[in-house]
């Protein structure tokens, strides 16, 4: 990285909504270590995106924000996994990209309580999970990441990103089996973020066929193409 880089690196990171949900990432997840249990309780209760929460007389707006910063569990690796937002700001832009995660997170929210409540009146679980802790980045991050392999600019990112979702798949789908709702969220998640890649993708190619036949020929692609027989 040359010198010049380096001096505008720190004004990019702060003009970046990644670094700041990263940063506030990481920074809750050294709080949660270090509060008493009974703080950390009170605090995922009221953090949570659970039936109880979300009832208009309880605080659906604050929940739905704080529960994207409030990890549940393995708070030290949320964090790690949530870089791969950079992947999405770089290839939508800052704005596109906060519109989209917080429409994932909101939106999957909304959907696996929606099945709480279901199954909860078809008495195929009980009342008390109105109640129960349904808090974390998961659901924007998974989207985040399907983004990142799918859409980012160097290979050995996308690679990174496709090995960490894999590792990661097994706890993000358990309890499947048994119609997790937390499971089912990650794979709308993932699919939301399938949606988002292949569109872009689609969207490039119909950029690039609209070009004139001339202005396709000097892209990188075709320049660095093996010329065929003459």
């Amino acid at each position: 990285m040359t010198a010049a880089r380096l001096r505008a690196l720190p004004g990019w990171l702060l003009r970046n909504p990644a670094f700041w949900y990263v940063a506030t990432l990481a920074i809750v997840g050294k709080v949660e270590e270090r509060i008493s249990a009974d703080r950390l309780q009170r605090l995922m209760g009221w953090a949570s995106t659970n039936l109880d929460n979300l009832r208009p007389a309880g605080h659906p707006a604050e929940a739905f924000v704080a529960s994207a910063f409030v990890p549940q569990e393995s708070a030290g690796v949320w964090p790690l996994f949530a870089l791969s937002v950079f992947s999405v700001v770089a290839v939508l832009g800052a704005r596109k990209a906060v519109m989209l995660l917080a429409a994932v997170h909101i939106g999957v929210s909304i959907v696996t309580e929606g099945l709480v409540w279901w199954r909860i009146h078809q008495g195929s679980l009980p009342s008390s999970e109105a109640h129960d802790w349904d808090t974390g980045p998961s659901y924007l991050v998974v989207a985040a990441m399907v983004v990142a392999i799918g859409c980012a600019r160097q290979l050995w990112v996308r690679v990174l990103w496709a090995i960490a979702l894999a590792g990661a798949t097994p706890s993000l789908l358990q309890n499947i089996e048994d119609a997790d709702y937390t499971a089912i969220g990650h794979i709308l998640s993932f699919s939301i973020g399938l949606t988002v890649v292949i569109h872009m993708r689609y969207t490039r190619r119909v950029d690039v066929e609209a070009l004139p036949g001339d202005v396709r020929d000097m892209s990188p692609e075709a320049v660095a193409a093996p010329a065929g027989p003459h």
